[in-house]
């Protein structure tokens, strides 16, 4: 502060100090201003105060914004020039001061004069606008969340102008001694004053708390004070939300603060839209029981496309009179129609109508319920004429305001409590549910669809016997999830719901529903019959005896009928049956569609079982005894296959067998080998039942449930068809998979009998390659059983105890070289295959030749595990394939491009090639120029073998000394390789992997200025840089033991180069990815805590972010009882660089805890910091952090 004499502390409260202090920090001339103020208002009684205090606001009023916004002020309208100027044209255009009007009233004056006077208004009037825009930005300046949401300020804008006013007036003498009667008046606007300047000087939380306090009050007089503290929108909302007064709406509304409510916010670039909250329609809904005249006034001007501010207002009119909320309708209406998200309201709106309907005001409850549910035809589907270009046109689907889930909820929650309060308006409730269902069914046919129907039939038929199988609930409906389904179950449920109550609706209701034409209306009057047959008997005896429904089963036949003939025939009337019966046995069915005689005769008698079997309990003896000869005929018949349609039972197509496992199983050996050999399947279609596959895929149940018994026969199965072997074969290979995985102990296995078995077939399948030339049906039915070959010696050359014995290699070998040689993939197929851009590693492994030259590998395996197991092994195992020459005769014939050309097989190479090095080093060296073709016309077989090596397996130290060369070409490819494709590819993610984890065990080195690693920074992508880091930082927080310390010192090195990188470069966006990965390498917690805290602190002042958060806080939490206000003060960096200010949802309880040790701590830095970031986030609206801060206290 300035030197002034001592002022009595009482005067100088916090308040004050704080806006001082803003003051000297902001504007230093203003803020002596400012002291001076309070010292004459409260201190100091010197005469003409009230001019000079005027003086001092209207000062800093004006001259604030400048500094704040730093913006110069335009420049004063010069009134006195104006004026002179004005009076010198008036004088030479010969007018006087004392110039009279004529008789009429009227002065004649020049043009000129009149442009002068009107130019010299739109002056007075943009100064005056100028002044309020500047107002505007002053605030918007001291808070920045003010700009998106600048009309809630104008009220605020409005309230800061009139109290500066009343001090602009004051500057001037008058003439009158003011001060005695204005001496109150003054001290309270300067108050008002004041709050505004400590509503953006001081702590959040400290506006919050006199809040508190003109809230705890409820007194409106402190209205105006009040006013002053809302300039940040959080306090708005503070206050709004905690505001329970009604006393307060008028002055409220008076100021303007229920008009220019938030719009929808539409952002284009990011694809989204935003309803934000209008906290005054949160304080009206809240008070809208003791004000709902004053509400209903706000609500009714209300302009706006806000879906959360139409909520707030139905909101309100749940809490009104049913009278006085029914005069919303319209406007809600407008709302529904209008709508962006119709779901977000539409619960509130079901409810609104069930409240104005229980207040009497039935007909305007149905009026909002029609627009709330209305069905509008499908605007993507030409509903005209049929357009015979097109080949395919969809069936339409009407649509609806709500989406289904919402749609349903308000016919399941709303519509019945609906019927239930309307009264004697109740079947108007059915009817309107009848409209929107005739129009949902409408707007599933086309317009000449329609047409048609109505020129054929009385009843149209609307294929419901399709989509809903029965109107009652039943497992063969659909779930009801389309908008028709959901009305038809409203529909029955709403009449049920009347007949209930008042059975003697029932007539009216049926006839009504039957006056709709579509077929569905007819089955749910038939429900209704059936369900209430006592409701009103003729009716029943009516619709049950009518010749056409009985007859004419391509139209009437339904469940609903069907249901009825069967449960009320013996009900009716002796002569009624006979009726029936007569119709039975001669039926006037119309049987033009088939030809035959005898055809027609079989048919009708088929018809004449379906009828019988629904009268089956009611039949007299003669007609019994002819229904007993029906059902010799054609068997006996359920209900279910009478009545078609809905959903049946759930079956897998195609795998069910002709005999149960349990049959089979009860076979001898050579009992089951027969019937496989001789069972024959009726058709061809593979989706007939029973078939092959469902008797091979039962097979395999067997040989998985017993394997023993089918290894040891395996050899008897020879020359059945190859789905049968295949089946065998997999269960014989999910036996041993089930040992290794110590599912079930296999204790024996007739290896001898299964490769006895496998070579025939590889045999068999030769043969066929070799003949088959043009029919290639029966090649692939040997694939299937050829590859299972290779899958099933790759787990028998592997599990231990009952895996293949080595003196059966010969058998094994012979077997797998027939398999190399198979003619899949063919190169048709490769073709075929890589045109949809799928991996050749991937179409290996679905190959013969793929799997068998991977079974290669993994028999050179199973002989070196042999060798390990023997006393001489140690010497063998050093002359690698020198004692397993059969395979690298089989690996190098496959490495020759004319012989093998194939991608597919050349992957199996890159993916074993650590083992291939394991097996034999000297002949991995020798082999690395095939296997990685440096020749351009070979590229694609270089690629795919390093892409099988680097995605499939882990780096190893010997293989890399190996591959160094192919490391450093794959590494100066990764730029070209981003550019023809934007998306990173799995290959450059291995590459970095290996590359980090040979830097890390300290095969690669930094300080090669042309090395590995210094190129891959170079020439990645800052996506790839950071799965690089990142790949790092998840291997140490998954190492559990402690790291070596150099290794910690090496990568410390690492990152710090990394973030000199991005110091020195000219772009440092390019960068953010990469660095933000050090959330990784931070929350493993194995670096010193000081040195990861001060990188942590530099990523965020570098990049802004850090990932990921919630792991970032987590380890934060732990460090703050040690190092409370580094934590502290890294919360701060995060949270002032999340500008959305949505992070700290994922990491709430981790925050909070940081908060609280600082607070409690006896660290008073960290305890400042910690406070300032409670006041920080309740700006962002996060309020529940406040009460740490009296915890601090």
């Amino acid at each position: 502060m300035s030197d002034l004499p001592p002022i009595p502390p009482a005067h100088w409260t916090s308040t004050r100090m704080s806006i001082c202090a803003w003051l000297n920090e902001q504007a230093p001339p203003l803020a002596e201003l400012y002291e001076g103020a309070v010292c004459l208002i409260f201190e100091r009684p010197v005469r003409g105060r009230l001019r000079f205090v005027s003086h001092a606001v209207r000062e800093i009023r004006n001259r604030l914004p400048d500094y704040i916004s730093n913006e110069k002020s335009g420049e004063r309208l010069n009134y006195k020039d104006e004026v002179d100027q004005l009076l010198a044209i008036w004088q030479s255009s010969g007018f006087s001061l004392n110039e009279a009007p004529s008789n009429d009233g009227d002065i004649p004056i020049p043009l000129q004069i009149f442009n002068n006077i009107q130019e010299l208004l739109k002056k007075h009037i943009a100064v005056s606008v100028n002044n309020k825009e500047k107002a505007i930005r002053f605030f918007e300046s001291c808070i920045s969340e003010n700009k998106p949401i600048r009309n809630t300020l104008l009220p605020i804008v409005d309230h800061w102008w009139e109290v500066t006013e009343w001090f602009m007036e004051n500057t001037h003498d008058s003439g009158k001694d003011k001060l005695a009667s204005y001496e109150q008046k003054l001290r309270q606007q300067f108050e008002v004053f004041e709050s505004f300047l400590a509503a953006v000087s001081q702590k959040f939380y400290d506006t919050v708390d006199k809040l508190d306090e003109i809230l705890k009050e409820a007194n409106p007089k402190q209205f105006e004070q009040a006013m002053a503290l809302l300039i940040h929108p959080q306090h708005f909302s503070y206050f709004f939300n905690h505001l329970q007064n009604p006393k307060w709406i008028k002055p409220l509304k008076d100021k303007g603060f229920f008009q220019n409510p938030p719009q929808v916010i539409e952002d284009a670039s990011q694809g989204t839209v935003s309803f934000l909250m209008w906290p005054q329609s949160r304080y009206l809904a809240r008070i809208a029981a003791y004000q709902p005249d004053a509400v209903l006034e706000i609500a009714q001007e209300i302009e706006t496309n806000n879906p959360s501010v139409y909520e707030d207002f139905v909101d309100a009119a749940l809490q009104m009179p049913p009278e006085i909320a029914v005069q919303l309708v319209s406007k809600v209406k407008t709302w529904v129609e209008s709508s962006y998200s119709l779901n977000l309201l539409a619960e509130k709106i079901g409810a609104f109508i069930v409240h104005l309907a229980k207040g009497g005001r039935v007909k305007k409850a149905l009026d909002l319920a029609r627009t709330l549910l209305f069905v509008m035809p499908d605007p993507d589907v030409n509903n005209g004429k049929a357009d015979n270009s097109i080949v395919y046109r969809p069936l339409p689907e009407p649509r609806t305001r709500l989406d289904n889930w919402h749609y349903q909820e308000i016919l399941k929650k709303y519509i019945p409590e609906l019927v239930k309060v309307a009264g004697k308006d109740e079947t108007d409730v059915l009817k309107m549910l009848g409209f929107l269902l005739f129009d949902a069914i409408k707007f599933s046919h086309r317009d000449e669809e329609i047409e048609q129907l109505q020129k054929n039939s009385p009843i149209w038929e609307d294929r419901s016997l399709y989509w809903r199988y029965a109107i009652e609930n039943h497992p063969r409906n659909r779930h009801p999830y389309k908008v028709k389904e959901l009305l038809v179950e409203a529909v029955r449920d709403a009449a049920e719901q009347i007949i209930k109550n008042e059975p003697a609706k029932m007539e009216a209701i049926v006839l009504t529903l039957e006056q709709r034409h579509w077929r569905i209306f007819h089955r749910i009057a038939l429900y209704l019959i059936r369900k209430f047959p006592n409701a009103n008997p003729d009716l029943l005896i009516e619709r049950l005896v009518d010749c056409k429904r009985f007859i004419d089963t391509s139209s009437y036949e339904d469940y609903e009928y069907a249901l009825l003939l069967k449960e009320h025939f013996a009900q009716l009337p002796r002569e009624e049956q006979e009726k029936i019966f007569r119709w039975i046995e001669v039926p006037e069915l119309d049987l033009s569609w088939l030809e035959e005689r005898e055809k027609k005769a079989q048919w009708i008698r088929y018809w004449q079982r379906n009828k019988l079997a629904l009268l089956k309990d009611s039949l007299p003896t003669q007609w019994q005894q002819r229904y007993d000869q029906l059902i010799n005929e054609f068997g006996a018949v359920e209900l279910s296959k009478i009545v078609s349609g809905g959903v049946g039972e759930v079956k897998i197509l195609g795998i069910v067998s002709p005999k149960t496992d349990l049959e089979l199983e009860s076979m001898s050996i050579e009992e089951l080998v027969s019937f496989l050999r001789t069972w024959e399947q009726n058709s061809t279609d593979p989706f007939e039942e029973p078939s092959r596959q469902g008797l091979g895929s039962a097979l395999a149940r067997l040989a998985e449930k017993n394997p023993q018994r089918y290894a040891q026969a395996s050899a008897q199965f020879q020359g059945l068809h190859p789905i049968y072997l295949t089946n065998l074969l997999r269960g014989l290979r999910q036996a041993l998979n089930n040992q290794s995985g110590q599912q079930k102990e296999v204790k024996e296995f007739d290896w001898a009998s299964v490769l006895c078995l496998c070579s025939w077939l590889a045999q068999e399948s030769e043969q066929v390659q070799k003949f088959q030339t043009t029919d290639n049906n029966s090649n692939r039915d040997w694939l299937e059983p050829c590859r299972t070959v290779a899958d099933l010696f790759e787990v028998g050359l592997t599990v231990d105890k009952i895996g293949i014995p080595y003196n059966l290699r010969e058998q094994v070998w012979n077997t797998l070289s027939l398999l190399t040689q198979h003619l899949d993939p063919t190169p048709e197929r490769e073709m075929g295959y890589h045109g949809f851009n799928n991996n050749p590693s991937e179409l290996a492994i679905n190959t013969v030749r793929g799997e068998a030259l991977r079974a290669v590998v993994r028999y050179a395996l199973w002989i070196r595990h042999h060798f390990e197991q023997i006393s001489e092994g140690a010497e063998r195992l050093e002359q690698g394939f020198d004692n397993m020459p059969e395979v690298p005769l089989v690996l190098d014939e496959h490495l020759n491009p004319d012989k093998e050309p194939s991608l597919a097989i050349r992957t199996v190479y890159g993916e074993w090639l650590p083992w291939l090095n394991l097996l034999d080093p000297h002949w991995t060296i020798q082999s690395i120029g095939k296997i990685f073709p440096q020749d351009e016309i070979f590229s694609d077989m270089r690629r795919a073998a390093w892409e099988s090596y680097i995605t499939n397996s882990n780096v190893y130290d010997n293989v890399f000394d190996v591959l160094r060369e192919e490391y450093c070409y794959r590494v100066e490819q990764i730029a070209s390789a981003l550019i023809e494709t934007p998306k990173l590819t799995h290959p450059d993610e291995g590459l970095s992997e290996h590359l980090m984890t040979l830097y890390w065990r300290g095969k690669l080195n930094l300080d090669e200025p042309e090395g590995l690693l210094a190129r891959f920074f170079e020439l990645a992508s800052d996506a790839l840089r950071s799965y690089a880091l990142r790949f790092v930082g998840r291997s140490l927080d998954n190492t559990k033991d402690a790291i070596d310390p150099e290794i910690l010192n090496r990568l410390q090195l690492l990152w710090e180069k990394r973030i000199d990188s991005v110091r020195s470069s000219a772009d440092p966006s390019s960068y953010v990815s990469e660095i933000a990965t050090f959330g990784w390498w931070f929350s493993s917690a194995k670096f010193d805590d000081s040195w990861a805290i001060a990188q942590f602190k530099q990523v965020l002042e570098l990049v802004g972010k850090v990932d990921p958060e919630f792991l970032v806080l987590k380890h934060l939490a732990k460090l703050a009882d040690v190092m409370p206000e580094s934590a502290v003060e890294c919360l701060k960096l995060i949270i002032e660089k999340d500008k959305k200010g949505g992070g700290i949802y994922g990491w709430h309880n981790d925050a909070k805890t940081i908060l609280t040790t600082a607070i409690k701590g006896n660290n008073d830095k960290a305890r400042q910091v910690a406070e300032s970031i409670i006041h920080r986030l309740g700006e962002r609206g996060h309020w529940e952090y406040r009460d740490l801060l009296s915890d601090g206290k």
